[in-house]
C-alpha cells in the first residue's frame, strides 16, 4: 500500500490505517528536526538562524503529514514574514530585500512533491486558462532577457533579472502549489480563514502606527515604509470580504464580512495611496455589476459624493493634493500644453511614458530585457520597456485569461464559496490592473503571492466544478442508456406489450 494513499475504509488484512502512522512518523520527523536543529547550533553558535532552520524543516515535516498545514504556514508567511536587506545588486542601482517566505515556498513545494510521489499522485497543472497565459507572458519575458544577454546590452543588469525572473516563478509556485494541494471547497474555506487572521494582524499593525506615522504600512518592512503596498493588499482582502458576503447564505458569515471590511478599511484610508483608492473603487464596481447587486454601486456613488464629509481630513487634503494650481508640475500631452498642473508623485506617472516612447524608438517589439530599467511607477511601463510590445500583448492576454478564469468559476459553481472566490478574482484583477497604473503592482511580493493563492483557490474551485458537472453528464447519460434498453423497440411491440 502506498502510504497516505488509501482511505481506511479499503484497508485488508495486514495493512495498517493512516492515521496510526502519521502520528508516529511526525513524532519520527520531529526528533529528527530536534537533532539537525542542535547539531547544526554546535556548529554556528547561531541562534536566530538555528530557529529558521528548526521552523523550515518542521514546516517541510508537517507538509509531508498533511499538505494543507503547509499552505496555512505559507499563507501566515505571505503576509508576516521578516524582510532582511540584503544590499545592492548587481550595477548597485537598486537593493534587494529577502523574505523568509522566499525560502518557504520552495520548502512547502518541495512537501508537496514528495507527499504526491509518496501517494502516487503526478504532480501536474491544473487546467486552466490561465495555465497558457503564464506561459505567453514568462516566456516572453525569457526571450527579451535572454536576447539582452547575447547582445550585452548596455545598462541592462543581468542580476537584477535573474533575481526578477526568479520572483515571479515563486508568484506562480505559490499558484501551482496551492492548486494541487487544496482539493475541495472545505479546505479552501479553512486556508481563506487563516487569510483573514492574517489580514486582521496586518491591519491591527497599521492602526497603530495611525498618528504616528504620516502613511501607515506593512510590519517587518525593510528600507522604509510602503504604503501603495499595504493598499493593494488590503483591497485584495476586502474586495475578497465582500465576494463572500454576496454570495453566502449565512447571516454569521455576513456580520463577519461586514466587520472585517470595515475594520480593515480604517488602515487602508490612512495609507493615503490614491491608487488603492482608485483600485478599491473599480474592484467593488466589478464585482456589484458582475453578481447584479446593485446595492453596492449605489453605496460606492453615494460614498464618492459625500467623501468630503464622510472621510478623514488626510485622506481629502491627499486627494486634493494631486492637482496644484499655480505649484505644481504642468502636465504636457502629445506636445501640446493642457493647462493642469499636478504634484511631484503624479507628474512621475505621467512622465515615466516618455520614456516608454523614446525606448519605443529602440526596441519596439521584445524590449530591452527585464531588469533594464528600473521603472516603478507604473507596471504597464515597465512591461513595454523591458519586453516590448509583445511582452504588453502577452501581459494583457494573461490577465485576460485571469478573468476567464475567475468568470467561470463563479457561473459554474454550485458552491457559493466557489462563486465567490471566482468573483474576487475577476474583481481583484481589474483593482490590480487599475493599481498598477501607479505602481509596479504586479511585481510586489505583499500584493502578487496573495493574489495568486486566492486565483488557486478560484481554480480549484473551477475544476470541481467542472468534475462534478462531467460526473452528473455521466450519471444522465447512463441512466438513458439503461431506459432505452429497457423500452422495447417499436418493431418488436406486440398486442402484449400495448395492453
Amino acid at each position: 500500500m502506498a502510504l497516505f494513499g488509501h482511505p481506511e475504509y479499503q484497508i485488508g488484512r495486514g495493512e495498517v490505517s493512516e492515521s496510526f502512522l502519521e502520528a508516529p512518523i511526525f513524532v519520527l520527523f520531529l526528533m529528527l528536526n530536534g537533532a539537525v536543529m542542535i547539531a547544526f547550533y554546535l556548529v554556528t553558535k547561531n541562534a536566530s538562524y538555528t530557529v529558521a532552520v528548526g521552523v523550515t524543516l518542521f514546516v517541510f515535516s508537517s507538509t509531508l503529514i498533511k499538505v494543507e498545514l503547509g499552505v496555512a504556514f505559507l499563507v501566515v508567511a505571505m503576509g508576516l514574514s521578516p524582510e532582511i536587506d540584503a544590499g545592492p545588486v548587481g550595477l548597485g542601482t537598486r537593493s534587494m530585500n529577502l523574505r523568509y517566505d522566499d525560502f518557504l515556498i520552495f520548502v512547502v513545494f518541495m512537501g508537496v512533491l514528495v507527499r504526491q510521489a509518496w501517494e502516487g499522485k503526478p504532480f501536474s497543472w491544473k487546467p486552466s486558462p490561465i495555465n497558457m497565459g503564464i506561459v505567453a507572458y514568462y516566456g516572453m519575458c525569457l526571450v527579451s532577457s535572454l536576447r539582452a544577454y547575447r547582445v550585452s546590452l548596455a545598462y541592462w543588469d543581468k542580476y537584477a533579472a535573474f533575481f526578477i525572473l526568479v520572483k515571479m516563478v515563486e508568484f506562480y509556485m505559490i499558484f501551482f502549489l496551492v492548486g494541487n494541494a487544496i482539493k475541495n471547497m472545505k479546505s479552501a474555506k479553512y486556508q481563506i480563514v487563516v487569510f483573514f487572521v492574517v489580514s486582521l494582524i496586518i491591519s491591527t499593525y497599521a492602526l497603530r502606527s495611525v498618528g504616528i506615522t504620516s502613511r501607515v504600512s506593512a510590519p517587518f518592512e525593510a528600507g522604509g515604509t510602503e504604503p501603495n503596498t499595504l493598499g493593494g493588499y488590503l483591497t485584495i482582502c476586502m474586495v475578497l470580504a465582500i465576494a463572500i458576503l454576496t454570495q453566502t447564505r449565512s447571516w454569521k458569515v455576513t456580520i463577519s464580512m461586514i466587520v472585517l471590511f470595515g475594520y480593515t478599511l480604517i488602515p487602508f484610508l490612512y495609507t493615503l495611496s490614491r491608487a488603492s483608492y482608485l483600485a478599491l473603487v473599480a474592484g467593488l464596481l466589478t464585482l456589484g455589476f458582475m453578481s447584479r447587486r446593485y446595492w453596492i454601486i449605489v453605496l460606492m456613488v453615494l460614498v464618492l459624493m459625500f467623501s468630503s464629509a464622510l472621510m478623514p481630513e488626510e485622506v481629502c487634503q491627499r486627494v486634493n493634493y494631486t492637482f496644484q494650481e499655480g505649484a505644481g508640475e504642468h502636465v504636457v500631452i502629445a506636445g501640446k500644453a493642457t493647462g493642469i498642473q499636478v504634484d511631484k508623485s503624479t507628474y512621475e506617472r505621467i512622465y515615466v511614458w516618455q520614456k516608454v516612447k523614446h525606448n519605443l524608438r529602440i526596441w519596439p517589439w521584445i524590449g530591452g530585457g527585464v531588469g533594464w530599467s528600473n521603472i516603478m511607477d507604473s507596471q504597464y511601463a515597465r512591461v513595454l520597456i523591458e519586453t516590448g510590445i509583445l511582452g504588453l500583448i502577452a501581459f494583457l492576454f494573461m490577465q485576460f485569461q485571469l478573468m476567464k478564469t475567475g468568470r467561470q468559476a463563479y457561473r459554474w459553481s454550485d458552491d457559493t464559496f466557489g462563486k465567490a472566490l471566482g468573483l474576487a478574482t475577476v474583481s481583484c484583477t481589474i483593482a490590480l490592473m487599475v493599481h498598477s497604473a501607479g505602481t509596479i503592482s504586479f511585481l510586489i511580493v505583499r500584493i502578487m503571492e496573495p493574489y495568486w493563492f486566492i486565483v488557486a483557490l478560484a481554480v480549484t474551485a473551477r475544476m470541481n466544478a467542472v468534475e462534478d458537472y462531467t460526473r452528473t453528464r455521466k450519471a444522465e447519460l447512463a441512466a438513458r442508456e439503461e431506459a432505452m434498453e429497457e423500452t422495447p423497440d417499436e418493431e418488436e411491440m406486440t398486442p402484449a406489450h400495448v395492453l
